[in-house]
Parts: structure tokens; C-alpha cells; sequence
């Protein structure tokens, strides 16, 4: 990655905001419109008596372009030979090309569909299947809501020429670079020569095959988009599947941004060692979530994406995810919302999602407020880190220099945060993004409260007004921060750390911000009607979902005695959101934990860019893989935990780099908790349970605090009074679930209505 990359990506990392909320309804209320309409989900299960005609590029209700890859099933016992099949689409004779796929299916691509509803009818021996979907246009949307503005392309940046429409189109263009002897990477301009210098593969299932890397780039979804794939033979009239293991390898870019632009990228795409081993690659702009901090347009783009690689070379066996920060974020979320996408999660740098985070993010902002203050400024180091209850006052410092504009919508868009990033970037530019070619919401077309009252808001919750819904009472997106009866410094008080007095005059003069993210001598006080679309649309990754389905493997890098906003305490907080009713660890999710690697440094784990090698990803592939092959009788906890690889585990590597892996390896004394301890963040630190999934809490009484020992340290009859009267409304009962806190109205919940 270049520098100019690693500042990108510093920016995105930077950039992770909090916010919002929403309304809106979910897949299963929408069911009966789509009964009636002729589409619906792709068959889980399959009546193995009869023809079946299934669509495995993408969802039947969810085609893009004129095409979709449709594979035949013939009835068990039959005969017959699939590719004497005969489709017809809306009653014309379709001219499919049947194949065997990576995955052993026989299949085909069928063109020449209509915009909206097309009926496909198969023909076999006899025996007739029908499918019907929906088609629509490749730049969407799809189940994202109305298109967000976007008045800024990157098409020209990236290679691509002009834009040539509104939607940010371009033409798709396809290039090949090679691996050269001396260990280089360059491009190749002919692909029908072979350079002198051309490597092959070294070792693996290609070995001895042509070193030689095919690149497609072009505009789907509005995103602009890549695939990377092994091409032993360019020159071939077809592309040259035998290189391609049948893998597709999703990555997702870090950060949370609110950019209304097409974006840019800030990973280090498609590493060659991947690429040699047979895995695919593919990623898009609106999979960096630092361009758009909005995990249902991801979700849209990686499908739309990922039909056009399964129609142009092929169905994926697997798609497994990779990337970190805000790019495990979309991991999660996706695999928890809209199944099927990803077959896996390989997550790295965790965050459980971006919404659960916020409060404690928030809180650091008017924390470190409150530190500037007469009083505030008596406090200690310490008394700080145990207020904030992170295990170096450096992270809620990262926080607060970064995020404060990120929760005003007047400057959240811009990219020119290094310049307030203080000691983090010390000798690096300043003002980076500027100049730079990174594409930028130009000033003019800003929100400013008042200057400019009808411009975009860049907030998150503004970039997911159509997930999250708007408040009637601003006209905004709904915003679901509230810090009513929080206690800041709750275990810090209790502990001796701070005293009764200056827990008081911290919890009196903490206050909040306003819907502008200005500061506030109030707290910040939401609805439930605000809130609880947080939870119904599934904004906060819960347990108990599809995401208990599949491996996930999460990555900890182990910064935080740096001061990284990556804390330990993430990937745990994820954990005991997902275990089982009694209380055991989910079998499907397990944690490995890393020091930043040799030859990299805190940028790369800032960015999420952190490079653990190709393990994480062959390893879920193992484990998938394994699952394929196990009995199908058996349920799917007992198929993941039979299925698990040795090394898909619970595992640490202590400084001497020594790997010690088990199940209870973070249960026990040992270097995997010793070494490596969990701290928490502003809400835990105020009595917040680790799964730190509520918003808004539950209150009780003043007096209940003190009658259950919450509050253990000795008050005064003056300091009680006094506590009442800051506690007005009362103090959070953190053992209740949060207000608005409901299911989730269950997956591929659609917002175009």
C-alpha cells in the first residue's frame, strides 16, 4: 500500500461515527406482497421428487442487468440429462449454454430478461419447474431505500474516464499484471505475449501455472467496483477458470463516514499470495465504509456485485469476508441482516456494529469536555482512565479529536481530520485528504445550520435516513443518543478512585449535544419511537440470529495500551452477545489475539489494514468446506462444532511468538488473559453489562441506587441531596434490557417502499 493509501486509510479509521435510528418493515411483513408479485427467497430446500429450477447468481427477487445464472436440479432417480433442459423466458425460447459449476452443479446463464417480472419455465424429460424474478437495473437501488444523493464521481480517479450519466456509470475495463522473477508485480499491456520475466506459481494447488493476475473494474450499484483473479491464460477466448479454486474472497474497507460521494478505496487489494492459491477477490468504494457508513447500501452493492462475478465467472462454493474496523463491522452486520451474502466472517480490529458503539464514543467527546474544566483538570491520569474505563485515557483522547465532528453535520463530511488527530499522526501531514484526488462534497452543498439549512447532513444517521427514518420533531434523521441517568464513573467511585464530590460535579457538568452535535449544558434525552427502529432493523448484532449460523473468526490486535480506538473489549463484547441460553460461547465464533505484526506499525491497525496473511481465510474455508461434507442430518450447532478445524480455535501468540490455543484459553490464568487484558469503555465503566448493547436505559429510583449498593461508596445526607437533585429522573437499571430494545423484525428487510 502506497502512503498516500495508508494516510486514506488512517482517514477512514479515523473517521468511525456514531448515530441514528429508524422505522421501517420488515421481510417478513413485506412476505405477502412478494407471494403476490411471484418472488421471494431462493429455495432452502428442495423437493427432491421434482424438476427444480433455482437462481444461484443472486436472489430471484434481486437480479440486476438482463441476466441471472439459474441452476436445474433433475428429480432424484431421474435419468435424464440435465443440459437437454429447456427454458423458456416470458414464453421465448432461451438459448442457455449449460455448465458444471465449481460447486458441481449444472448451470446456465439465461439473458434476454425484461425490467420487473420474468417467468422462467424449465422443461426436462417430461417435467416442468417454473421461477420467477425480478429484474432491475444494475445501478440500483435494491432493497436500500430511494438513492441517496451523489454529486461527486471518482470514475476519472480511478482509471475509469468520465461519468456518464447521474448514476456515476463508466465503462468496465478489464487489465492484467503479472508477478515478474524478481519478485515484482507489473503490469501487463499484451495479454497475448508472455514477458521474459513472468513467474509462476511457486507452490500450491497452481503451481507451475502463469503468474498472471486478470483485474475487471467498472460501476455496479452506483460503486464503483474490482475483481481480482488468477488468468494463466489472457489471451484465451474465455477466461481460464482453472486457476480460480472456486472461492470468492469478499473485503470490506475500515472507517464510518457520511461522504455522499462515489468514494474511493483504502485497501490493499487482492494480495498475490491469495490470488496464487486459487481465492477470487472482489470489493467496491461503497464497501469502504468510510465513503458511506451505511451497512444496508454495502450489503445491496456486495450482492449486485457478487451476481456479476457469478454470472461472469461463475457461481462462488464460498464467499468469505475479510477486512477490519469498519470493514468487520459490515461483516457482521450483513451476515446478521441479509444471509447468504457471506458464507463467513474473517473480521479483524473488531466493533460488534456502529450503532451499539456510539453512546460510549459519544460520551468520550463530552468527557474529555468536561476534563478542560476547572475541576476536571484536578483529576488524574488515572481517575481519568478509570472514568473512562479504558486501560489508557489515550483512546477516548483518539475518540474525541476525531469524532467530535463526526456527530455535526455541518463538518462530518470532510476528510481533512489528520489536522485535529494531535500525537496519533505526530510527523505525519496534516489536512491529508486535501489536494489529494480523494473525492470531497464540495462546501456549497454542506448542511449549515445557518447558512445552508437544506444541504446534506453528514452524520450517520443522515447517510441511513432511509433504514433509520426521521423525526418528526426535526424534520432530520432520527438520532437515538441519550445519556440520561448514565452514572459516569460509576466503578471508578465505587473502587476509592475518585471521590463522592468529584463523581457529582462530573456527572452535573457532563451535559451532551444538540442535534447539530453542538454542546449542551443538558444531557442528551431520545425517544423510544426514536430508538427502537435501532434494534428493528437490526442495526445492533444480537445473538440468536443468522449470524450463529456461520464460522466467524475475529481478530484482535492488541493496541490498547497505545491508545487504539480498536479496544480489546470489542471482540468479547460480540462474544457475549452471541453465546447460548446457558450461557456457554457460541461454537461458530472464536477469537485470535495479535500483537501489531513484524514490518507493520499502529497505522496499519488504525486503518484496519492489518495483514494477518492468508491463514484467516483458508482457514474458514477449511472450516466451511468440512461443514459441506458433514451429514446434513445434523443440526447446525453440532455441524460447526464438528466441522471445526484445529487451528479455527480460540488462540493467542505471546511476545516470544508462541501460539496457545484451546477453548477456555481466555477463561483461565494464562498469556491469552494475562497478557491481554479487557478493559471496557465510558458505558461499562458507568455499570453497562460487556455486551454493551443498550442505548437508552431503564431507570429506577435515586434511593434504589443506594438501597442495592449501585452507588457502595459512602455519601453524606448533603451529598445524597445533591445526587438527587443531578438524578432527577432517575439512574439506569442496566439489568433491564434498554428502551425500545425489541427483536429484530428478522432479515432482508427492504426500505424502498
Amino acid at each position: 500500500m502506497t502512503r498516500m493509501g495508508r494516510l486514506l486509510g488512517m482517514l477512514a479509521a479515523l473517521a468511525l461515527l456514531a448515530g441514528a435510528c429508524a422505522n421501517a418493515a420488515s421481510d417478513n411483513a413485506s412476505a405477502p406482497a412478494k407471494a403476490a408479485a411471484g418472488v421471494g427467497p431462493p429455495a432452502g430446500t428442495r423437493d427432491p421428487s421434482k424438476l427444480t429450477l433455482e437462481a444461484v447468481s443472486t436472489r430471484p427477487e434481486y437480479v440486476t442487468g438482463d441476466d441471472v445464472t439459474v441452476a436445474i436440479y433433475p428429480p432424484t432417480g431421474s435419468n435424464v440429462d440435465p443440459t437437454s433442459t429447456t427454458i423458456t423466458a416470458n414464453g421465448a425460447v432461451a438459448k442457455p449454454k449449460w455448465t458444471t459449476d465449481k460447486a458441481g452443479r449444472t448451470v446456465a446463464n439465461v439473458a434476454g430478461l425484461k425490467p420487473g417480472k420474468n417467468e422462467l419455465v424449465a422443461t426436462l424429460g417430461g417435467d416442468t419447474a417454473i421461477l420467477t424474478v425480478a429484474d432491475h437495473p444494475t445501478t440500483g437501488p435494491l432493497f436500500s431505500g430511494p438513492a441517496l444523493p451523489m454529486p461527486v464521481c471518482s470514475t476519472e480517479a480511478y482509471g475509469l474516464g468520465p461519468a456518464t450519466d447521474a448514476n456515476c456509470s463508466a465503462p468496465t475495463k478489464i487489465t492484467w499484471r503479472y508477478k515478474s522473477t524478481d519478485g515484482s508485480t507489473k503490469p501487463l499491456d499484451d495479454p497475448k505475449a508472455q514477458p521474459a520475466d513472468l513467474a509462476t506459481v511457486k507452490d500450491g494447488p497452481n503451481q507451475g501455472k502463469p503468474f498472471i493476475i486478470r483485474e475487471e473494474a467498472g460501476v455496479l450499484n452506483r460503486s464503483i467496483y474490482w475483481i481480482d483473479v488468477l488468468d494463466p491464460q489472457p489471451a484465451a477466448a474465455e477466461f481460464d477458470a482453472s486457476g480460480w479454486n472456486g472461492r470468492l474472497v469478499y473485503q470490506f474497507g475500515g472507517g464510518c463516514g457520511t461522504t455522499y460521494t462515489q468514494g474511493f478505496l483504502m485497501l490493499s487489494r487482492a494480495p498475490d499470495d491469495l490470488i496464487a492459491k486459487g481465492y477470487a477477490t472482489a470489493t467496491g468504494t461503497l464497501n469502504t465504509f468510510q465513503v458511506m457508513c451505511n451497512d444496508v447500501l454495502s450489503a445491496e452493492t456486495a450482492l449486485v456485485v457478487k451476481e456479476h462475478f457469478s454470472e461472469t465467472y461463475g457461481p462462488p462454493v464460498f464467499t468469505i469476508g475479510s477486512g477490519g474496523s469498519g470493514g468487520a463491522i459490515q461483516q457482521y452486520l450483513i451476515a446478521y441482516n441479509y444471509p447468504g451474502i457471506l458464507d463467513a466472517v474473517g473480521a479483524t480490529l473488531p466493533f460488534p456494529d456502529a450503532l451499539s458503539i456510539s453512546p460510549g464514543v459519544v460520551d468520550c467527546v463530552l468527557l474529555n469536555s468536561y476534563y478542560g474544566t476547572d475541576n476536571g483538570k484536578t483529576l488524574t491520569n488515572d481517575q481519568r482512565a478509570a472514568i473512562n474505563g479504558q486501560l489508557s485515557t489515550k483512546t477516548c483522547d483518539f475518540w474525541a479529536s476525531t469524532f467530535a465532528q463526526n456527530i455535526r453535520p455541518d463538518t462530518g463530511c470532510s476528510l481533512d481530520i489528520l489536522a485535529n488527530a494531535g500525537d496519533f499522526v505526530k510527523g505525519l501531514p496534516t489536512g491529508s485528504g486535501q489536494g489529494s484526488g480523494v473525492p470531497r462534497l464540495p462546501d456549497d452543498q454542506r448542511y449549515d445550520p445557518a447558512s445552508n439549512k437544506s444541504g446534506l447532513r453528514c452524520t450517520l444517521q443522515d447517510g441511513m435516513v432511509n433504514v433509520l427514518g426521521k423525526d418528526p420533531t426535526t424534520g432530520f434523521a432520527r438520532r437515538p443518543l441519550d445519556n440520561t441517568g448514565v452514572q459516569y464513573g460509576l466503578a471508578a467511585l465505587n473502587a476509592g478512585t475518585i471521590t463522592p464530590d468529584q463523581f457529582l460535579d462530573l456527572n452535573e457538568k457532563i451535559g451532551g449535544a444538540d442535534i447539530d452535535g453542538r454542546p449542551t449544558a443538558e444531557r442528551m434525552k431520545t425517544s423510544e419511537d426514536n430508538i427502537r427502529p435501532v434494534y428493528e432493523t437490526g442495526r445492533v448484532v444480537e445473538g440468536g440470529g443468522p449470524l450463529d449460523t456461520i464460522p466467524i473468526i475475529t481478530v484482535n490486535v492488541y493496541t490498547d495500551d497505545q491508545g487504539d480506538i480498536h479496544d480489546r473489549f470489542r471482540a468479547f463484547s460480540l462474544r457475549d452477545r452471541l453465546k447460548r441460553p446457558d450461557g456457554t460461547s457460541a461454537p461458530n465464533h472464536m477469537i485470535w489475539t495479535r500483537g501489531v505484526p513484524k514490518g507493520q506499525s499502529m497505522i496499519d491497525a488504525l486503518t484496519g489494514t492489518v495483514d494477518v496473511g492468508t491463514e484467516l481465510v483458508s482457514t474458514l474455508d477449511e472450516w466451511l468446506t468440512n461443514m459441506s461434507q458433514n451429514a446434513p442430518s445434523a443440526g447446525v450447532t453440532e455441524t460447526l462444532e464438528r466441522s471445526r478445524p484445529a487451528a479455527a480455535i480460540d488462540n493467542c501468540i505471546d511476545p516470544s511468538g508462541s501460539r496457545v490455543s484451546g477453548l477456555d484459553v481466555y477463561d483461565k490464568p494464562g498469556p491469552c488473559r494475562d497478557l491481554y487484558p479487557i478493559h471496557g469503555d465510558p458505558r461499562t465503566a458507568a455499570g453497562a453489562p460487556r455486551r454493551n448493547d443498550i442505548g437508552k436505559c431503564q431507570l429506577q429510583p435515586v434511593a434504589t441506587a443506594f438501597d442495592v449498593k449501585i452507588v457502595a461508596a459512602p455519601f453524606t445526607d448533603a451529598q445524597k441531596a445533591r445526587y438527587e437533585s443531578v438524578f432527577g429522573d432517575g439512574v439506569c437499571d442496566w439489568s433491564k434490557p434498554g428502551v425500545g430494545q425489541v427483536p429484530t423484525k428478522g432479515p432482508w428487510q427492504d426500505y424502498g417502499r
